[in-house]
Parts: structure tokens; sequence; C-alpha cells
């Protein structure tokens, strides 16, 4: 993929159980490989060339910090860079209220099309085997 975008509700301060086993599930996806130099470091098979968001939602007095680190843990493992997290933090109920926030709605679009149009990202840091 050349973009990834999770988006979970926030739940006690962590993400959906459901986005949780699929962060769990991807843990076989990226193989490490041991560093010749001295054998006791590992770094990733594939470099991190994809980007990747994260959408939350939850009440207005909330903290979301902590589903966003896992969140950032897992783009990191999968190979993409974290860019940005939109989170919808509000105080109502009512479903599809997200509408009356023309500015949060703006900053979606504008990430949607930064991550479709951008080039894929080079990584320095990774030197192939």
């Amino acid at each position: 993929a050349h973009a990834v975008v999770v988006g979970s509700p926030v739940y006690f301060d962590a993400v959906s159980a459901q986005l949780k086993l699929v962060m769990d599930r991807c843990n076989c996806l990226t193989p490490l490989l041991r560093e010749p130099v001295d054998g006791r470091a590992f770094r990733p098979l594939w470099p991190r060339t994809r980007r990747g968001a994260f959408v939350v939602s939850c009440g207005e007095r909330r903290r979301y910090d902590l589903a966003e680190r896992s969140v950032r843990g897992f783009l990191k493992w999968v190979g993409a860079r974290w860019e940005e997290t939109l989170a919808w933090q509000h105080d109502d109920n009512v479903c599809g209220s997200v509408v009356t926030h023309p500015d949060l709605l703006a900053r979606a679009r504008a990430l949607g099309r930064r991550l479709v149009e951008s080039p894929p990202l080079e990584d320095p840091a990774w030197l192939p085997s």
C-alpha cells in the first residue's frame, strides 16, 4: 500500500478490540533481519516508505494519546511513517455530527490528498542486505 490510514474510537484509553486484533495479527508481517556487524542488533526487512495516519474519535474530555501511541508503533512495524492524527473530540452522541466542523473535514480531505499524491518516502536509515 502507498499509504495506511487507521481509524478507531477510543475505548478505555486504547483502540477498539477489532483494531487491536488486526495490529496483533500483523506482527508476523515484518520479519527482522539480524545485522551482520555484531549479530545482536535487528532491523526491519522492509524500508519505511509508506505514509500513515490515524483517525480517532473520542469524548471531548478524553485522552487519545495512548491509542495514538500504539497506532504509531503499528504503522512503524508495517513500514509506514506516521504523518498526522485527526482527532474528532466531541460531546454528543449524534451520528454524523462531524459535518458541523468544516475545519476538521478540510484537514481530513487535505490529509487524504497528501497521502494519495505524495511520492513514496525514501528511508536513508534502511540499508539493503
